[in-house]
């Protein structure tokens, strides 16, 4: 293996590992999105009624 190539091998690897770790992070913002949009909507819709019976 030449020199190139083993350099080549490490950059590979180095590339593969940041793909994971960055497609990790996308999955955990995009859960972490779903979970405080259904939040928000779910006090919208509390806010709502809190409206409805304070006559606003």
């Amino acid at each position: 293996m030449s020199r190139d190539d083993e350099h080549d091998q490490f950059e590979r690897i180095r590339l593969v590992e940041q793909v994971e770790r960055d497609r990790m992070l996308v999955a955990q913002y995009e859960e972490h999105q779903a979970l405080h949009r259904t939040r928000v909507e779910n006090n919208r819709y509390e806010l709502g009624r809190l409206d409805e019976r304070l006559g606003d």
